[in-house]
Order: C-alpha cells, then sequence, then structure tokens
C-alpha cells in the first residue's frame, strides 16, 4: 500500500518543512545511525520482553497480519513494565514497536489491540519514524548532544506540531486495516478516557461534536486561538475528540472506501513459523533463520 493514498494533507505538508531545514535531516541520521540505535537496542533488550511466535504469542502474532496487507518487513516488538497505557515505534535502520502492560490492562479486545498496533505500522508506513525518533532523542538527550534551548526549542516546537498531524495519518491506517472508524475509535477512548467499564458507553459521535465545538471556539477569537495553541504547542498528540472528529470524518467519504476494499483483498506473503518473518511463496528455505518450510526438502 502506498502510504500517499491515506496520509493527512497536514502530516505531508509538515514533514516537508521538516525535510526543507538545511543539514538537520543528515546530522540527526548520523547521530541515529551510529549512536542512538545501538543504544536503544541494547536497552530494550535488556530492559524489555521481545516478543515473538514463541513469547506470548497471543499478542505477537496480531503483528504479521498487519505487516503483511502493508507490505512491510516486520520490526521488533517489544512489551515494557509501564503501568501508563502507550504504545510508540522508534528506529530508522532497526525499528521497534512498543506497548506497554498499562495498555494490556485497558484494551482487553483483540481487534482494539490489533487497531492499534496497525496504527503503529501505520507509522513506519509513513515514513514517520526517523523523525519520531529524533524527536525522542532531542527530548531525552537534546542538551547533553550540544544543542542549546535556543536552538533545540524552535527545532522541537516544530517537531512536535508535526508529530501531532502525524497521528492522524496512522489513525487513517489504523482504520484501513481493520475496515472501520468505531474500533480505533474505541482503542483511542481506551487509552485516553480509561478501561473499558468506564468508556464502553460513551457515543462517539456526541463526542466528536465536542471537536466541532473546539473549532467554532477557535475561530470566534484570535485570543482563544492563541490560548489554545499555547496549550496544545509541547504535546505530541492531537487532543482525543479531534482525532475522532477527523477519523470519523474521513472514514465517511468514498476514499476510505476505496481504500479498505483494496486493502481486503490484497495477498499476504507467507509467514516463516520459526522466526515469524515474512517469506516468498514458492521458498524452500527461510532466507533468515534457515529453517526449512513446508514442502521445502
Amino acid at each position: 500500500m502506498n502510504y500517499k493514498e491515506f496520509i493527512h494533507p497536514e502530516d505531508e505538508a509538515a514533514m516537508r518543512n521538516l525535510e526543507a531545514v538545511p543539514g538537520f535531516d543528515a546530522v540527526a541520521r548520523f547521530i541515529l545511525e551510529h549512536y542512538t540505535e545501538d543504544l536503544m537496542h541494547g536497552l530494550y533488550m535488556a530492559q524489555n520482553v521481545r516478543l515473538s511466535p514463541t513469547q506470548l504469542p497471543e499478542i505477537y502474532n496480531l503483528l504479521p497480519p498487519i505487516c503483511g496487507k502493508f507490505g512491510l518487513e516486520l520490526p521488533e516488538f517489544y512489551l515494557t513494565m509501564d503501568p501508563a497505557p502507550n504504545a510508540w515505534t522508534i528506529g530508522d535502520k532497526r525499528k521497534f514497536i512498543v506497548i506497554t502492560s498499562g495498555l494490556l490492562n485497558h484494551v482487553t479486545d483483540k481487534k482494539e489491540l490489533q487497531s492499534i498496533i496497525a496504527h503503529e505500522c501505520g507509522h513506519i508506513l509513513c515514513r514517520h519514524v526517523f523523525y519520531n525518533t529524533i524527536a525522542m532523542l532531542l527530548v531525552n538527550f537534546g542538551e547533553s548532544l550540544g544543542f542549546g534551548k535556543i536552538v533545540l526549542t524552535p527545532i522541537l516546537l516544530a517537531m512536535k506540531y508535526w508529530q501531532r498531524r502525524s497521528e492522524l495519518s496512522a489513525d487513517r491506517a489504523s482504520a484501513v486495516f481493520i475496515g472501520d472508524s468505531d474500533v480505533p475509535c474505541r482503542a483511542l477512548l481506551r487509552i485516553c478516557g480509561g478501561p473499558d467499564n468506564l468508556t464502553k458507553d460513551i457515543n462517539l459521535h456526541e463526542y466528536a461534536e465536542q471537536a466541532k465545538s473546539y473549532y467554532a471556539l477557535l475561530a470566534n477569537s484570535k485570543w482563544n486561538k492563541f490560548l489554545q495553541n499555547m496549550a496544545v504547542m509541547n504535546a505530541e498528540h492531537p487532543f482525543a475528540a479531534v482525532r475522532i472528529n477527523e477519523l470519523l470524518s474521513w472514514t465517511g467519504n468514498e476514499q476510505f472506501a476505496s481504500l479498505k476494499e483494496a486493502i481486503a483483498s490484497a495477498e499476504v506473503a507467507p509467514m516463516c513459523p520459526k522466526c515469524g518473518r515474512r517469506i516468498s511463496t514458492k521458498a524452500k528455505f527461510c532466507k533468515f533463520c534457515g529453517s526449512i518450510l513446508k514442502g521445502g526438502r
């Protein structure tokens, strides 16, 4: 699937602005390749649980069908022990999807959990992961890497502006894979609003109307718009009502219907039963782990 078929226009425009910053891309990629990815890989291996076909397979096995439909190589998949419900994707050449134990406590429906994983795969498909990782790097290590506050602050604000728009594209990817907007919206409510017993009866469309009232508030007063921009400028995610309204609106058009049909009929390459990587339908051996495949000699 081509991400340009569903990417949010504000995401695409903001990403182009980041790419246009002279020298930033090259410097960031150098730091990431020669320092951060090696560091993160070691930390994730030592501190978290790497999921696999034999390690918590009921969770891991939600990932390969998504990657197969999106045409992605399987990223590494980790569970981290953190009570806050969350998921994220980082890396460049080596990509990691991470979910928290708190997420599994809040999101107990398998389809909703799969929609969250599809959202993270959407970030990979839309090529968000490089800039997301750089944003995380700057937040955590920016000053120690020699970026002063005068330099760091405008870069961080620009990246967070883009991150908020990138979430809208990843939400669309999740809806395309699942085939509707209800499941991704419900999953989003679990993360933002609480577990199923608190959020199951929320009327999504009525909740989305709050976003329309919010937009009206911004339009009615430049002062209100300024205050709300100040409130959100350091956030990495849009407000939940805004995200749900955006997704419900987009999934009501013909573009979504066409993409949903296309991905439903997309062929998926088979998966190696040992390592879980995607393989050729004609392969006799897995090129990744060397296992003999069914029908191989």
